[in-house]
């Protein structure tokens, strides 16, 4: 594509200074992966100028810039695209470049502070059950086989997934050049559907500005990332943008959300409603009944397209946020006029995503070991409800911290939301980054100590109620699991999937969930010692 036609595709007046002729094979906002034959992309960052970067990017091999048409800029060796906007730029420009990729996928945008990887993961799960791609083994019943022409491919904050191959995510949300790239070898490897998480912050910086949504679905708006919107009435503003400008479409909107009214109203489409309490006939997709236990959880629900009306589902999942994340689900498989019997069977074998109240424990531990992603004061209790609801009656130990460098008014609420659900908290860190990790204990620990008294470790082995403070992870995981009674619940909040920690500048090799099957291999061989 020369730069000339590339000026054609993106909005607004584009204007070619130089030869417009010179030829584009790729797209890159970063100096330091240009190729020969790139369109470097010129932005005006927070912490950097991206001006800085013309000379490297050129030296590199860029063949062309693109800037905005107000960003002052010394005329370069190559060609310069001038637009009015250069986020609008880079995603059109990649865009065209990897031939609109997007055109051709039915690519479903999930949105909301928490469910969106569960739920990208089970509408993986059931489109490609209800394609007839993912089956039951008769050999083994609970684990599912993955047809090797699965169809569905999955963009978000565990990596970019297709086909049992992952490229590693550095946002939930990729730039819209690599955005561009990802779905290009998605749609290469024969991928016809793409379930992607779209963040608030995606949306304000115009990285999915190219794509076209086949479906829009939104779970449901807690406190975060205010430090970025500043409001949450400007957090649900640009939650809202999916809807606002998907144009033809389908949105599939949680209404038992207090935003999620408005987020139905704000939708330029046609709106599917779910609702998750029994019986909600005013929606569109609802449970008729819900039946839990320690092995998961039943639901029987309305779903449109539903040959007898309901379907049944049974999962390994448990937690009444996982009611909401399966009816999202099933509502965008229902909305894509697909086979909900069988994506509703698919579901049965799905175990969420990685790092989503993942066990860690085994058959033979006498305590049981979760480790989740909550980092928001929602998130955190909608985990303790659910591992609450597991517990049968024996307490719920719970490690958690909060991250530096983000935003710093949530810490309170998410103490104060442990506090009022755990027997046991232990206030830890999380990634402190470049904060004092003791600066950040301080907010959390006064909204633990409005639920709990502080004890001792001691005491929380002699199994007493309350909260510690044990700023090392390592040694906060080891803690909780090693003063566990039998039958305890250990729930290790914060970080989920991720395997590091950042400290200062520096992302150090950690992961909750070796740590946790460390600790309980020294619980095994301590309680074998004694015995």
């Amino acid at each position: 594509m020369t730069l000339a036609e590339l000026a054609r595709d993106v909005p607004g007046k584009a204007t070619v200074f130089g030869d417009g002729s010179v030829r584009v094979h790729g797209v890159q906002h970063d100096s330091r992966r240009v190729l020969p034959g790139d369109l470097f992309v010129v932005r005006k960052g927070e912490t950097h100028d991206g001006r800085a970067f013309v000379a490297p990017a050129i030296a590199r091999g860029a063949a062309a810039v693109l800037a905005a048409e107000d960003l002052e800029l010394e005329t370069p060796s190559v060609p310069v695209l001038r637009v009015p906007d250069a986020a609008d730029g880079l995603a059109y420009a990649a865009a065209a470049v990897y031939g609109h990729p997007a055109f051709s996928l039915d690519v479903i945008g999930i949105t909301g502070t928490n469910g969106k990887t569960t739920t990208t993961h089970l509408v993986r799960a059931a489109i490609d059950g209800a394609l007839g791609l993912r089956i039951t083994s008769s050999e083994a019943r609970d684990v599912p086989v993955l047809h090797a022409r699965a169809l569905t491919g999955i963009v978000g904050t565990i990596g970019h997934n297709y086909a049992g191959r992952t490229i590693a995510a550095s946002h939930t949300t990729p730039e819209a050049d690599e955005l561009a790239r990802v779905l290009a070898v998605m749609r290469k490897r024969g991928a016809t559907h793409v379930a992607m998480e779209v963040s608030s912050i995606a949306l304000v910086l115009r990285r999915v500005a190219a794509v076209r949504f086949r479906v829009g679905a939104f779970t449901n708006l807690t406190q975060d990332h205010l430090d970025f919107h500043g409001s949450m009435e400007a957090y649900a503003a640009a939650k809202m943008e999916l809807f606002t400008k998907m144009g033809p479409g389908l949105a599939v909107v949680n209404v038992d959300d207090p935003f999620g009214p408005k987020m139905a109203a704000a939708a330029r489409c046609k709106v599917l409603r779910v609702r998750t309490r029994p019986g909600a006939s005013d929606a569109d997709v609802f449970p008729e009944r819900v039946e839990t236990s320690n092995a998961g959880m039943r639901i029987v629900a309305r779903v449109p397209g539903s040959r007898k009306g309901t379907v049944e589902i049974a999962t390994r999942l448990v937690g009444a946020h996982n009611v909401e994340n399966l009816l999202v689900a099933m509502g965008i498989v229902s909305s894509l006029e697909l086979d909900v019997e069988r994506a509703a069977e698919a579901l049965a074998t799905e175990v969420g995503a990685p790092g989503r109240l993942e066990r860690c424990d085994g058959p033979g531990d006498d305590v049981v070991v979760l480790v989740d992603y909550a980092h928001t004061p929602d998130a955190l209790a909608r985990a303790l409800d659910a591992v609450r609801g597991a517990s049968e009656g024996k307490r719920v130990i719970c490690v958690f911290g909060c991250g530096g460098d983000r935003d710093p008014s949530k810490r309170g609420p998410m103490g104060e939301a442990v506090g009022a659900r755990a027997d046991v908290a232990i206030v830890t860190s999380d990634n402190p980054r470049t904060e004092d990790p003791a600066a950040i204990a301080r907010p959390v620990e006064e909204g633990v100590a409005l639920g709990l008294a502080r004890i001792s470790a001691g005491y929380a082995a002699a199994g007493a109620k309350g909260y510690l403070v044990e700023l090392d992870r390592r040694a906060a995981i080891a803690m909780a699991i090693a003063s566990a009674r039998p039958g305890d619940v250990v729930l290790v909040a914060g970080k989920g999937h991720e395997d590091y920690q950042i400290i200062g500048t520096e992302k150090r090799p950690f992961d909750d969930r070796v740590e946790a099957r460390l600790a309980l291999a020294h619980r095994r061989g301590v309680e074998q010692n004694e015995t």
